[in-house]
């Protein structure tokens, strides 16, 4: 399984990886979104990496309760092997999905580089 991006989707990443793979994935969402949360030490650096792109967005929160309103993301990226919990169901658009990062590692529409 691998991402399938549409320009608009609205994807949130349940950790921040790479720059480089945030810069992709904001140059492929032209009319989207991507959301990353993380610890403030990870969100601090790629907001200097990523300061050029406005649908980049980096929260230092915790991703038990995510800052958004229901219903709102078209993909959510997870750490490999972690449960979906009933708050990412709570923004995940009903015709949304749920990737673990290993799956969106992998295959012909992969990430960029690997989380």
């Amino acid at each position: 399984m691998n991402l399938r991006l549409r320009a608009d989707d609205q994807v949130l990443l349940l950790t921040i990886p790479e720059p480089a793979v945030l810069a992709a994935l904001a140059r492929i969402l032209v009319r989207g979104v991507v959301v990353a949360m993380g610890p403030p030490e990870f969100v601090d650096q790629a907001r200097q990496a990523l300061a050029e792109f406005d649908n980049v967005m980096l929260l230092d929160t915790d991703p038990a309760r995510i800052p958004w309103r229901d219903g709102y993301f078209t993909k959510i990226v997870a750490p490999s092997g972690a449960e979906p919990s009933s708050e990412w169901r709570r923004v995940l658009s009903a015709d949304g999905e749920i990737i673990h990062e290993d799956e969106a590692s992998s295959g012909p529409a992969a990430l960029p580089s690997r989380f």
